[in-house]
């Protein structure tokens, strides 16, 4: 399945913006990554794989508070040195400088989760590595490139995908998550509301280019399928929260029927969507990311809203959204 409308993986502007020849220009490094402190950026003089002028952790990172595009290279920012204004749809990696429980731990940007380190990671039976942003220990590219974030993502930068996301490589993928589906909001989702923004491909079977087919590649035992139904259940009353499910078209749940960023859902088929602010319960699919965000929040656990407040209103703020006579 082919996934139209508006996609970014093909870079535009002059080489300069993302490339550097020799990394010297009149004896100073045009290269520059982040520096020791997260606060700011500082002159590399290491050159960089693909002649590039920084990773992809300074690439997607910013001075200030700013997520909007970087004002040379046109990138979204997913790390701010200062609490980001706007955060992205994936949230902010920033947040993860203040608790580990609040997003992914990612080389480049964050020390190792000091919680894992002696732990495997969360359902799962698979021992803690540290994250990086592609290749064999990231999310997105290539995961069998090795752990190297340049192999990871080769070539995807510069795919042309004008027809559409088919999953057929790493720059025809969602978001560069190899052979995931998905249509791209254009801004990143930083308009923040509910008639522009990403729409993910949730399945209720076995299927493999689903986002909570991808998160349960490392947290198997939160999937119904990846980890087996003994982990989640087959239905109510469920073990655990359950994801890559129909959202029921009975009961309190008939009710979520607008569009909410708080607790967003997936589609069955992202690209024949008549009105991106319905929802229609009975078809519409729970996602991992209708709880929580995929980079990290300001909330425990990287969930969207406050679960951990004492303010029972607040805990229940994007449950309820789901379950709509909780209060």
């Amino acid at each position: 399945m082919a996934m139209s409308g508006l996609c970014h993986a093909k870079v535009t502007g002059v080489c300069v913006n993302c490339h550097t020849m020799h990394n010297s220009q009149g004896g100073t490094a045009m290269a520059r990554q982040l520096n020791t402190g997260r606060t700011g950026f500082e002159a590399d003089e290491t050159p960089n794989p693909s002649l590039l002028t920084t990773d992809c952790a300074g690439c997607h990172s910013a001075s200030g508070s700013s997520t909007w595009q970087d004002s040379i290279t046109k990138a979204p920012i997913v790390f701010n040195t200062n609490t980001p204004a706007t955060p992205l749809a994936g949230g902010n990696f920033r947040y993860v400088l203040d608790s580990d429980a609040r997003g992914h731990n990612v080389t480049g940007l964050t020390a190792k989760d000091s919680t894992f380190l002696t732990k495997n990671i969360p359902g799962s039976t698979t021992a803690y590595t540290q994250l990086t942003c592609a290749g064999q220990y990231g999310c997105h590219g290539n995961r069998t490139a090795g752990n190297d974030d340049i192999a990871g993502v080769k070539g995807a930068h510069h795919t042309d995908d004008t027809g559409g996301i088919t999953g057929a490589s790493v720059g025809l993928s969602y978001r560069f998550l190899d052979s995931i589906l998905g249509k791209e909001d254009s801004d990143w989702e930083h308009d923040n509301t509910n008639n522009s923004h990403n729409e993910y491909k949730g399945s209720t079977g076995t299927a493999t280019d689903t986002i909570s087919y991808l998160c349960a590649t490392c947290h198997g035992k939160f999937h119904r399928w990846q980890g087996g139904a003994p982990e989640v259940g087959t239905a109510s009353p469920w073990l655990r929260h359950p994801t890559d499910v129909v959202l029921k078209g009975t009961g309190e749940y008939a009710n979520y029927i607008t569009y909410s960023l708080v607790a967003p859902i997936a589609r069955p088929d992202p690209t024949n969507v008549a009105d991106t602010t319905v929802v229609t319960p009975g078809r519409d699919i729970i996602m991992c990311l209708s709880c929580h965000r995929a980079h990290g929040s300001p909330y425990y656990k990287m969930i969207r809203w406050d679960y951990k407040s004492a303010s029972l209103s607040t805990a229940l703020s994007g449950c309820s959204v789901c379950h709509t006579s909780k209060n």
